[in-house]
């Protein structure tokens, strides 16, 4: 018996020493920061251009969306909707500048952060916007699978701000 063990455990790692060792290449974080980015600017472009069904194409099936109000939590179809309800106004100027824009690629190369600040100024021209977003590859192609966007006011206007809320 103790020698069928003995055989078995010799045989068990030569097959394993055996093993063709496959060597996972190290991902390119310089070029999915530059696929990210064209990503960043592909969704600016569909929304300067009100084009609803560009800018849902960026989007995962399971994507999450944090608007500006404490309320809003979109599912794609909600962001749908709202989006194409957004565009649909005539009146609406989508005047936006990007002050900074900072991308953090995972290690692996398969999930990136972003992070964009500016004033949209359609809706408040003295108090910033920042969005946050994860995006992930699918089928090597990047997608939003989280959004957030949230007006940050200077620490110095807060106390103004809450006694206007008053």
């Amino acid at each position: 018996m103790k020698r069928l063990l003995l055989v078995l455990f010799i045989v068990s790692i030569v097959f394993t020493s055996c093993q063709t060792k496959t060597k996972v290449m190290p991902a390119d974080l310089t070029a999915a920061k530059v696929a990210v980015t064209k990503v960043l600017d592909t969704h600016w472009s569909a929304v300067k251009a009100k084009d609803a069904n560009a800018v849902m194409a960026l989007l995962t099936d399971d994507v999450l969306s944090c608007g500006s109000d404490s309320k809003e939590f979109w599912s794609k179809t909600d962001m749908s909707n709202t989006i194409k309800q957004m565009f649909a106004n005539t009146s609406l100027k989508i005047d936006i500048t990007i002050d900074k824009r900072v991308i953090r690629i995972a290690k692996d190369g398969n999930s990136a952060i972003a992070l964009e600040q500016m004033f949209m100024k359609s809706y408040c021209k003295k108090i910033p916007v920042r969005n946050i977003y994860h995006l992930v590859k699918v089928n090597d192609i990047w997608q939003f699978d989280f959004t957030s966007v949230s007006f940050i006011p200077n620490n110095e206007d807060i106390e103004k701000l809450n006694k206007a809320l008053e």
